[in-house]
């Protein structure tokens, strides 16, 4: 005769299980805000009613049973702006017990979808997330089953989902700005594919930055290519071998800004002599370059410690009720390329 004794508590992962599909999948049929076929979307509220699951259920259980772990979800370990984003992460959370889990995603939508879930099922108690095209949609997930998560970027904080962020409008503004300023007539941009997200907010800033002068707006002087050190190398050779070539470049990143210094130097430019280089973030290494890198600084560290104190707030319960957005203004750090 089988033993009575309590009600097994049924997860969200039991009813992904018994479905045979994602726990993002359940997710997101729960909160509606990504689309799900109707088919599946039936087979999972059947199952939810079967087996009883209550979506809070999760919830409770993340908040009795904490296992002292926080997510950080990046995009680019190689780029030296994540590991400032994660040392600030741990001078926060290290010295109240919690360790940080790093997971670098190449900046890809499947793979980040894919860490994210990993992150549930592990029961993490906290996330941070920063995605090359930051989206909450991505992070929705988590929030549901009531991880707290901060993103890195992104315009609007959620229910459950803070947000630390620079200004990369102002940004993008402010670096073509201070290039004006300093004589220079023809700026080019270095910025990835994407349409949104900090380089395209970036790319805006300087586009305004240009009108507000009465310079005009040259397509060709706008280049988007992957934002790595080989593509900021790609680029400044287009940019060049065009007729009139730029006197200054802004680059969406110091990483891409490296490659753009590396072809100039290929091709025996001095610069900022013949032409100028400016990068975006003040990575450690944009001050040990030859020359040193004209950038613009938005304090990884500090963005990485403010995460961290968002975090610690949800878990211990001291922050407030509504969602949180905390914006760095950015600011130029002149050196020797500009």
């Amino acid at each position: 005769m089988a033993q009575k004794g309590r009600k097994r508590h049924v997860s969200i992962t039991d009813v992904a299980q018994q479905v045979g599909v994602s726990i993002t999948t359940v997710s997101h049929v729960l909160s509606g805000q990504r689309p799900v076929s109707a088919a599946t979307t039936a087979k999972v509220r059947r199952v939810i009613a079967e087996l009883g699951y209550e979506p809070n259920q999760l919830a409770r259980g993340l908040r009795l049973q904490r296992t002292n772990t926080v997510a950080l979800v990046i995009p680019d370990i190689t780029n030296p702006f994540y590991p400032q984003i994660a040392r600030g992460l741990q001078n926060v959370l290290g010295p109240a017990g919690l360790q940080v889990l790093v997971t670098s995603t190449d900046a890809d939508p499947a793979a980040e979808d894919a860490a994210v879930q990993q992150m549930i099922t592990r029961r993490v108690d906290g996330l941070a997330f920063a995605g090359y095209q930051t989206d909450h949609r991505r992070v929705s997930p988590a929030a549901e089953v009531g991880i707290p998560v901060v993103l890195l970027g992104g315009r609007t904080a959620r229910p459950g989902i803070d947000v630390v962020r620079s200004d990369d409008v102002a940004g993008g503004e402010i670096a073509a700005g201070y290039l004006i300023e300093h004589g220079y007539r023809r700026i080019a941009f270095i910025t990835g594919a994407g349409r949104v997200g900090a380089p395209a907010n970036r790319v805006l800033g300087y586009r305004h930055a240009l009108r507000e002068a009465g310079m005009p707006l040259s397509a060709s002087l706008v280049v988007r290519e992957e934002i790595s050190r080989d593509g900021g190398a790609r680029a400044m050779e287009r940019l060049l071998a065009l007729r009139q070539a730029p006197d200054a470049v802004l680059c969406t990143n110091d990483v891409v800004a490296l490659g753009a210094l590396d072809a100039a130097k290929a091709r025996g430019l001095s610069v900022p002599g013949d032409v100028a280089v400016m990068g975006f973030d003040d990575i450690e290494i944009a001050a040990l370059t030859a020359p040193p890198l004209t950038t613009v600084s938005i304090r990884p560290l500090e963005q990485g410690e403010a995460i961290g104190r968002l975090l610690l707030g949800r878990l211990d319960g001291s922050a407030p009720r509504g969602a949180q957005r905390i914006l760095f203004d950015p600011a130029v750090v002149r050196r020797d390329s500009a």
